[in-house]
């Protein structure tokens, strides 16, 4: 804490300013883009604004870095899906992935010292988020009276007070001058009223609010900004200690005795599951035997990976023999877990058929996807010992998630729930209803058939979404692909 007011009694006003004037400018653009309106392209436009507002206030810092790359290609993949799809579930968990995404980036670029990911690196993240931004925010009370003191002890120059002047002069001149060229031009007239309805048209009570969010949110980036002022101190103990070392015969014992056990699971799953037996345990039939466990299944698989990941990392290695057996057991695990992996996929696809496809299942088999690449980089890790596991661990999840986000998951549940209507004429309409604008094109389709219950339906779900489209996208930076083609081929008028 010492060392922490040091560093703040050390920064100049001036310094202490410019975090302060960019912690602003951020909460009023956060304002601006986000509050009560939708997120388009705002969200890529505001990424990169936080980013070129700490950029500018830390010009030292190392965006050449290859290990930032980890963290920014999927900041700026992420921001882009806002203003093409609208998933409002993958929205919500973006959200949170960008803050913690471009607090990665800019820690990582900002100190010279990061240069691998481990677990600690997680750990201040987190730190740098929540208490370190908090702390920095009641730090802005006592600045502001440094500044005001300093103002009082030192008189203005000729030139600021010239510059004090002109500012003071030009105010009522530019208001005069863009009333006129707002008269002069309609679109320019457009575009500054446009600009101008987050204040000139709000009542107080709105104004008040508005205002209340841009203090919080400027309060919030100041401290988050001003923490990256400190030095990232490397904590040896936690980096340079061998900690806790278990023996490679008890962990080779333990994983001896749940292969067993996964073994005898497969033998029954290549019997009922994949082979089809013609007979099972009496009050079981084929079809719910196949439709039932994927998630304990998901589960066990999550616990073998975690078995896996520890050991690897803490199994004493002394024993170049022992290892080896050690390796095999692990090697031996993968391939079992890997066969629950598959064996839930497949129940999962023998779900989807039965009862029509969601948003939740089309996750949980993403998931599985990530597990299956998370159980292969294991094994490689378990031969080869150079592989950065957490880092191509992350690469991974970053990597499916993004492709997830980019499938266009209302689209494909849309479109499959309609292929199988058409093969046993059973859909739920209200569950579709309820997708987003992505999945209109699909939606359409339904017009054209034959039931008019379901044309009756579709065209409900339809009006549905038009008339809230028609409702709350009316601002150029709430601009989204599929938001627009509903406009287009709806021919709304705003």
């Amino acid at each position: 804490m010492n060392d922490k007011k040091a560093v703040d009694e050390s920064k100049s006003v001036g310094e202490k300013l410019k975090v302060m004037g960019a912690a602003l400018f951020i909460g009023i653009l956060f304002n601006y883009f986000f509050v009560w309106e939708s997120i388009g392209v705002s969200a890529s436009i505001f990424s990169m604004a936080v980013i070129g507002v700490a950029l500018w206030i830390y010009p030292n810092s190392q965006i050449k870095k290859k290990l930032s790359y980890i963290f920014l290609v999927p900041i700026v993949f992420l921001s882009i899906s806002y203003f093409i799809y609208n998933n409002e579930v993958l929205r919500m968990i973006n959200t949170m992935a960008l803050v913690l995404l471009m607090t990665c980036y800019l820690f990582t670029i900002r100190y010279e010292n990061i240069k691998e990911i481990k677990l600690l690196f997680f750990q201040k993240i987190f730190d740098r988020v929540v208490p370190d931004a908090i702390e920095g925010m009641l730090k802005i009370f006592p600045f502001t009276k440094d500044i005001l003191h300093t103002r009082k002890e030192s008189n203005l120059s000729v030139t600021q007070k010239n510059i004090l002047k002109g500012i003071l002069i030009s105010l009522p001149l530019l208001l005069i001058i863009i009333g006129l060229l707002a008269s002069a031009d309609g679109v320019f007239e457009f575009y500054i009223e446009d600009m101008g309805n987050g204040f000139t048209n709000l009542e107080i009570g709105n104004f008040m609010a508005h205002m209340l969010i841009i203090i919080l949110v400027a309060k919030y980036m100041f401290g988050f900004l001003w923490s990256f002022q400190y030095e990232n101190i490397e904590d040896g103990n936690l980096t340079n200690q061998k900690g806790i070392q278990w023996e490679p015969v008890t962990i080779i014992t333990i994983i001896f005795m749940i292969n067993i056990v996964y073994l005898l699971f497969t033998i029954i799953q290549f019997s009922y599951l994949y082979g089809g037996a013609t007979q099972l345990p009496q009050g079981l039939s084929y079809s719910a035997y196949a439709r039932k466990g994927f998630f304990e299944l998901i589960f066990v698989t999550l616990i073998n990976l975690t078995i896996v990941l520890t050991s690897m990392k803490f199994c004493k290695k002394e024993n170049i023999k022992i290892n080896k057996i050690a390796n095999l057991s692990y090697s031996l695990l993968i391939l079992f877990t890997s066969n629950m992996l598959f064996s839930a996929n497949y129940k999962m696809n023998l779900y989807e058929k039965a009862f029509g496809y969601t948003r939740l299942r089309l996750f949980v088999q993403s998931f599985m996807l990530l597990i299956f690449i998370l159980l292969a980089i294991a094994l490689l890790g378990v031969w080869i010992k150079r592989v950065p596991v957490l880092k191509l661990t992350m690469v991974a999840a970053m990597s499916v998630y993004i492709g997830l986000n980019f499938i266009n998951v209302d689209k494909i549940i849309a479109k499959n729930n309609i292929e199988r209507y058409h093969v046993n004429h059973k859909i739920d309409i209200a569950y579709l209803e309820s997708l987003s604008y992505d999945a209109v094109d699909e939606i359409v389709k339904l017009t054209e058939v034959k039931d008019p219950k379901v044309q009756i339906s579709a065209i409900r779900a339809i009006n549905k979404q038009v008339k809230k489209l028609n409702e709350s996208y009316d601002h150029w930076y709430e601009y989204n692909y599929y938001k627009e083609k509903v406009w287009e081929n709806f021919q709304l008028k705003k």
